[in-house]
């Protein structure tokens, strides 16, 4: 159980934030909450076969964080923004003091050579490790969950906005009592305690975690209310998504309506070049027709990738 403490305060600054980098850093987590996850288990016994050596050099810091949870996950989540893309969440860590992040690493059992090196980088405040582990962080997400974005952020929104339909019929507080069973609320008086960031996880089922935020915040990451993906109505009955990949799928499936790069990102809530990358990878297909005008670009079906979306959709 979670105990979370709060000031009537608080309660106004209370906000959703859907986090790219806290679900890459807790989907590579092996520890007993990313285990018990059937959106996990799924997700990373498919992408850890394009994890390469170079892009999976973080994965042995990651995993010597405590073992119910990454220590730094707190930090990748927080900024204003309830949708940031993972570039948004790079500069985020990418201010965060180095040292900060070497003593959560460094109060963790697991070592190899490479992660105490790092650590000890970011202890002694260089630049050149806090670099490294960015780049990291970067490598790993193209690899990994790039591609499973899109499809995986669309049911954190519908967790975001459930909650948000209860708070409006019933108030912040009683939203908070009901966003999970395993965090428990208790109110306190001052010191002032910070705003408080609420975060779905469809990669971590077992039980919520909170920790401070590099900002100052407190970061409360709660099991996201999705079913088994192996159910009915699930990613396994997806046939497009089986054949093209999650993200893919629900680009092409987004293009039902012809749209710009931009649109593109914003109807999947990504970023830009990510969703540059999934029209592209289309287009290769042959699933996907742009055509340009000056500086903008308009992507739509084409027959094939038309008969496809009809036959799945």
């Amino acid at each position: 159980m979670e105990t979370i403490d709060y000031r009537a305060e608080d309660l106004s600054d209370a906000r959703f934030v859907v986090s790219p980098l806290g679900h890459l850093i807790h989907g590579v987590h092996d520890g007993p909450c990313s285990r018990h996850s059937p959106w996990r288990r799924r997700w990373w016994t498919r992408a850890r076969r394009q994890v390469s050596a170079s892009s999976g050099r973080l994965i042995p810091l990651i995993n010597r964080a405590h073992p119910d949870a990454p220590a730094f996950l707190p930090l990748a989540i927080a900024g204003p923004d309830p949708a940031p893309a993972f570039e948004q969440e790079l500069d985020q860590l990418r201010a965060t003091p180095p040292h900060l992040l070497g003593f959560r690493l460094a109060t963790a059992a697991a070592r190899t050579d490479d992660a105490d090196r790092l650590i000890r980088g970011l202890r002694n405040q260089e630049d050149a490790a806090m670099r490294a582990v960015v780049d990291g962080l970067l490598a790993l997400y193209r690899a990994a969950l790039m591609p499973d974005w899109p499809e995986i952020s669309q049911r954190l929104h519908r967790d975001v906005a459930a909650h948000q339909r209860q708070e409006q019929r019933t108030g912040t507080q009683a939203m908070l009592t009901n966003l999970h069973p395993d965090i428990a609320w208790r109110a306190v008086g001052e010191p002032a305690l910070g705003s408080l960031i609420l975060s779905p996880c469809l990669f971590g089922q077992q039980r919520a975690h909170a920790g401070p935020g590099s900002d100052g915040s407190r970061v409360v990451i709660y099991p996201a209310a999705e079913p088994d993906p192996g159910g009915p109505g699930g990613p396994a009955d997806d046939h497009l998504a089986a054949l093209l990949g999650p993200g893919r799928a629900a680009a092409l499936r987004a293009l039902r309506t012809p749209s710009s790069t931009s649109g593109l990102a914003r109807r999947l809530a990504i970023s830009v070049p990510m969703a540059s990358t999934h029209a592209a990878l289309l287009r290769n297909a042959g699933l996907v027709a742009t055509t340009r005008d000056g500086k903008s670009v308009r992507h739509e079906l084409t027959p094939v990738g038309q008969q496809l979306v009809e036959l799945n959709p």
